[in-house]
C-alpha cells in the first residue's frame, strides 16, 4: 500500500490529528451544551464519562486500522490535535458562544421566565381562590347533612337536628346544665 514504513506511520500520524481535531469538536459540542443549559456537576460528570468512552472507541478503531496496535504516534497525534484544535478554534467558538449565550438568556430566556412566573402566580392564586370558596361550600352543606345525634347529660338525652348552630347550640346547652348541676 505504501511505499515505506515511515510514510505509513506518518499517514497514521495525520489520521490520528485529524481524528483529535474531531474529538476537540465534539467536546467542544458538549462545552456548548453545558453553557447554554447550565449543567449540573452530576450531568456533567456523565457526559464526560461517556465523551472518554467514545474517545476510546474512536481510538480503538484507528490502531485497528492502521495495523491493529496501539502505537504512542497514534496517541500523539490525537492528543496533539485535540489540543491544537482546543486551544485555536475551540476557544474562539467557546467565546462566541458565550456571548450568543448571554445574549439569548438576557433578551429571551428571562423575560419569558419572568413573565411565564407571572402568570403563573396569578393563575395558581386564582385557582387557590376558587378552591377556598368551593371548599368552604362543601363544608358547610356536608355540616348541614350530618346525622342528628344525642347529647347526652346524666340520665337527660337531647335530641336535634344537625345544623352547624344548633349543634354548637345544643352542646353549649349540654354544658351549661352540667355545670349547673
Amino acid at each position: 500500500m505504501f511505499g515505506s514504513d515511515f510514510s505509513y506511520q506518518a499517514f497514521g500520524f495525520a489520521v490520528s490529528i485529524a481524528a483529535g481535531i474531531a474529538l476537540g469538536a465534539c467536546y467542544d459540542i458538549l462545552r456548548i451544551w453545558r453553557t447554554f443549559f447550565h449543567t449540573q456537576k452530576r450531568a456533567v460528570f456523565f457526559q464526560d464519562f461517556f465523551y472518554m468512552v467514545f474517545a476510546a472507541l474512536l481510538t480503538f478503531l484507528l490502531s485497528l486500522s492502521l495495523g491493529g496496535k496501539v502505537r504512542f504516534y497514534i496517541l500523539l497525534g490525537e492528543f496533539a490535535g485535540f489540543f491544537s484544535y482546543y486551544y485555536t478554534v475551540g476557544q474562539i467558538t467557546a467565546w462566541v458562544f458565550r456571548k450568543v449565550s448571554r445574549f439569548i438568556y438576557k433578551y429571551l430566556v428571562y423575560p419569558v421566565r419572568n413573565a411565564a412566573g407571572k402568570l403563573f402566580n396569578k393563575v395558581s392564586g386564582a385557582v387557590l381562590t376558587l378552591v377556598h370558596i368551593l371548599n368552604t361550600k362543601i363544608i358547610l352543606k356536608s355540616k348541614k347533612c350530618l346525622k342528628s345525634h344525642a347529647v347526652v347529660v346524666y340520665n337527660y338525652i337531647h335530641r336535634h337536628k344537625c345544623t352547624h348552630k344548633k349543634r354548637k347550640g345544643a352542646l353549649l346547652y349540654a354544658r351549661n346544665k352540667k355545670a349547673k348541676s
